[in-house]
């Protein structure tokens, strides 16, 4: 985070490769972060996915009776 200070005091250029270690290391967290919140989606998703399943197969019946294929 005060690497840009060193670089402005000591005049260094940042090293690619130093910026793609903050990179990969960003991209980390962000996969810890979401693989953290993954439970909670799916129990928001639960219901939403059983709701709209149920109106598909009444979708499905209902047409059936009215004739369609």
């Amino acid at each position: 985070m005060l690497g840009w200070i060193r670089r402005l005091v000591h005049g260094d250029e940042p090293s690619e490769q130093t910026d793609s270690e903050a990179a990969l290391e960003r991209t980390r967290e962000a996969r810890r972060e979401s693989e953290a919140r993954q439970s909670v989606v799916k129990a928001v998703v639960a219901p939403i996915r059983r709701a709209r399943e149920e109106n598909h197969f009444r979708e499905r019946i209902e047409a059936a009776f009215r004739g369609a294929p």
